[in-house]
């Protein structure tokens, strides 16, 4: 008895996956593209103190002998200047 449930059970699981198999071939296959990303990607900078990455538009620069330095914040765009002081 056990034994034809387990038969009944493999039969129907078999019969399941053929019905999902010829359901897929009606199907168009899933586009292998990306959506566009809604947003342009910025540039990224590296801040010269705490060495985090933020975005160009929004660093603070700064430009000292010909190069430029970007910071996220007013204090470590200080620390930086104090820091090429002392030097």
């Amino acid at each position: 008895m056990f034994l034809r449930l387990i038969f009944l059970f493999l039969l129907f699981y078999l019969v399941l996956l053929v019905v999902r198999f010829f359901q897929s071939l009606g199907q168009s296959p899933p586009a292998n593209r990306r959506p566009p990303d809604p947003l342009p990607r910025k540039a990224m900078v590296k801040d010269e103190v705490c060495n985090t990455y933020i975005p160009e538009d929004e660093a603070l620069k700064e430009n000292k002998n010909g190069r430029v330095y970007y910071f996220c914040s007013e204090d470590c765009r200080k620390k930086f200047l104090e820091s090429r002081e002392n030097r």
